[in-house]
């Protein structure tokens, strides 16, 4: 939903006739046809002998739903040869469960849209549905909706990666450190207490992202905490497989040791991007953390600042080495302030790694792509707290990725627009 005074959704209305809201309740497929939701699908015929049912009994279920409790008269049929019980199944409804699929959604989407861990998504959902359900509200609990988040990633995993999309030959890799709880099971599996600081180091694990620069996620990685370059070549191997033919023509990643040699083994041919967003913005850091802006950097110190983003543009060996030598005459022959030596000593450090992937036929990027897809996810997967084991994690990047990828842009030129609609705008 995009921000600002927006027109009204006519479509939306809703009719009172008598002192009552009258909704239309969404649709959902059955089979191959759509069934208004909570209506009653019926069995007729046995499924084993193939003779027509008899009624046995009659119930009356209450169903849970954002739009309150909905009262369902269903039927219990028995076979008159076999004596096999069958019952009516209500549409929307998962089996015997007190809550539609329509609520679980919606508190999915609280949980993601509102970046909520799985306690406050049920806090909420009590909130928006206080009158309705109880005089409190009632939501699902904090183990219902991550059961149906596991059940929900099966789809999610099989829609994530087959969903056919065009891109302009350029795809994006980056990884992001998550803490992954379940301390006991790992104290279990070793015998022993882990120590705060053996803790620390096993509680993360890295999941490495590709995307393209429209922001459609493709595919991800969960790994442990500083992954070899193995860990990496089945995600690498996935893409390939998934856009043979030389579709793909350029891959930018940050100068990760692991995500660099992945591709080296997998794409030998290919052009590989390193970007350097990230260098760039830990000068600028360096100098705003002394002179609250790049303004206010002193005349004489302007020409250093100037210097160490030259160098980290460098697309050339012979380019990189002559801002290099420009920076250690500058440092020589005046007197720095120390956010200039700040600066200067990191430009060292990353004149030797940019150097070294120049040397490798690497290229400087400047697109910061993933910097902003994880901007977007990281905020919910740092308040999420509940994945107690590479599965459960997995699962939930399954669901949150694929939603993701459907969410409208709240500003910019595509707001109102998913990433998979612009992609598929630009490339059909």
């Amino acid at each position: 939903m995009g921000r600002g005074n927006l027109k009204i959704d006519e479509s939306m209305t809703k009719t009172v006739v008598n002192g009552k809201i009258i909704i239309p309740l969404p649709t959902v497929l059955v089979g191959n046809r759509y069934c208004p939701m909570f209506s009653i699908s019926s069995s007729t015929n046995c499924n084993d002998c193939g003779n027509k049912l008899h009624v046995n009994s009659h119930y009356t279920r209450f169903i849970l739903s954002s739009h309150g409790i909905i009262a369902v008269d269903i039927t219990y049929w028995i076979c008159p040869a076999c004596k096999k019980h069958f019952h009516d199944h209500i549409v929307g409804v998962p089996g015997s469960a007190n809550y539609s699929y329509e609520f679980y959604d919606k508190q999915i989407s609280v949980r993601y849209d509102g970046r909520c861990s799985l306690n406050n998504s049920r806090r909420i959902g009590e909130t928006y549905t206080e009158g309705l359900t109880d005089v409190c509200g009632r939501a699902p609990c904090a183990t219902s909706l991550w059961l149906y988040e596991q059940r929900q990633a099966e789809i999610s995993k099989q829609e994530l990666l087959s969903q056919k999309i065009g891109f302009d030959g350029t795809l994006y890799i980056d990884g992001k450190w998550v803490k992954k709880c379940g301390k006991k099971k790992l104290e279990a599996l070793f015998g022993r207490e882990l120590s705060q600081k053996e803790w620390n180091k096993m509680r993360y694990k890295s999941i490495y992202v590709v995307a393209t620069k429209e922001k459609v996620i493709l595919d991800f990685e969960v790994t442990k905490y500083i992954p070899k370059y193995e860990d990496l070549v089945p995600l690498i191997t996935r893409i390939k497989n998934r856009f043979p033919g030389g579709t793909i023509q350029k891959i930018i990643s940050d100068e990760d040791t692991a995500i660099t040699k992945a591709i080296k083994a997998v794409f030998p041919k290919i052009i590989h991007g390193f970007c350097i967003f990230h260098q760039l913005k830990n000068v600028t850091k360096r100098y705003c953390d002394k002179f609250k802006s790049i303004k206010n950097i002193p005349d004489d110190e302007k020409c250093v600042y100037d210097e160490i983003c030259q160098l980290i543009r460098s697309d050339t060996i012979i380019d990189s080495v002559i801002h290099y030598r420009n920076i250690i005459n500058l440092q020589n022959r005046m007197e720095l302030s120390e956010a200039s030596c700040d600066a200067i000593s990191y430009a060292k450090k990353v004149f030797q790694k940019n150097k070294d992937l120049l040397k490798e036929g690497f290229t400087p990027e400047t697109d910061n792509t993933m910097e902003q897809i994880f901007s977007l996810i990281c905020d919910i997967i740092n308040a999420a707290r509940s994945f107690k084991s590479s599965s459960g994690l997995a699962s939930f990047c399954y669901n949150l990725f694929t939603y993701f990828n459907k969410r409208s842009f709240c500003t910019g030129k595509w707001r109102g627009f998913s990433p998979l609609i612009r992609a598929r705008f630009q490339y059909g």
